[in-house]
This record gives C-alpha cells, sequence and structure tokens, in this order.
C-alpha cells in the first residue's frame, strides 16, 4: 500500500485530520486512503447472527455514502490527491487501522471522535494508535474554539 492512510468518522476532528491528510498526500505525492471503521452492532446476541448480518449490506452502503460525503467536506471545492481511495471496514477501529499501518508510510488521525470518552484530550483510537502504529503518526489537533 505505502502512502497515507487516514482514519475517520464522522467527528469535526475527523474533518481536520482528513484536510491534514489531503494536503500531506499532495504534497508528497503519494496515495491517499481514507478510512471509517464502524463497529458491527451488538444485535447479533439478540436476533442471531443471521438476522444482523442482513441488515450489513444496507449498512455498509451508507456508510460509504457518509464517507463520500465527509470527503467532499474536506475537500472543499478543492482538487482530491492524484490516487485516493476510500474504505469502509468493519471492526475494532484502533485494530483496524493500525493493521493498516503495517504497509503505510504515515497514519493520520484526528485528536479527538465520536467515541464515548469525550473528556479526555486525547480520543482512545488516537491514544492506541500512538501507542501501537508500525509507522509514524500524526494526531491532528483540534482547532480551537471560537472566542
Amino acid at each position: 500500500m505505502g502512502g497515507i492512510v487516514v482514519g475517520v468518522d464522522r467527528s469535526v476532528h475527523a474533518v481536520d485530520a482528513l484536510r491534514f491528510a489531503i494536503e500531506e498526500a499532495s504534497l508528497r505525492g503519494v496515495e491517499l486512503t481514507v478510512v471509517e471503521v464502524w463497529q458491527e452492532p451488538y444485535l447479533s446476541a439478540d436476533v442471531g447472527p443471521e438476522a444482523a448480518s442482513s441488515l450489513d449490506a444496507p449498512a455498509h452502503r451508507r456508510a460509504e455514502q457518509l464517507l463520500r460525503d465527509q470527503v467532499g467536506k474536506a475537500l472543499d471545492g478543492e482538487p482530491a490527491p492524484e490516487v485516493m481511495h476510500l474504505e469502509v471496514r468493519a471492526g475494532n477501529p484502533s485494530e483496524e487501522l493500525i493493521r493498516l499501518g503495517r504497509s503505510a508510510d504515515l497514519l493520520v488521525v484526528g485528536s479527538r471522535g465520536h467515541g464515548g470518552f469525550r473528556h479526555l484530550l486525547t480520543g482512545s483510537v488516537a491514544t492506541q494508535i500512538v501507542n501501537h502504529a508500525p509507522c509514524p503518526v500524526v494526531v491532528v489537533p483540534a482547532r480551537p474554539a471560537a472566542v
């Protein structure tokens, strides 16, 4: 793979990270892989794996559309990098991004996302990636709040 991998969710911090990764990929002339990792709901425990898996295709298509929308917001009319891949994956966000980092030159994430630990200065996914990624990591800080 090589190039830059950026992990996104639908948070403001993810848009900032995506903008940074887009600019960095363009400056370096490398490919950019934009990844959103969503965790499957715990529905299968209640209704069984067959019923839960029937929800995957529509949910996956919706997640792909939301990812394209997020990229459009980050590009804000500017050209995309020459080679950009969009991926939606199911699994643990930290584990999936660390796995992708094995073949990346750089891994980019926002400082915080949509996780449940909003009081932390750095999000749990960013913390896991910084501590375990096999490649260089950039954690893009949040923009200062308007005064």
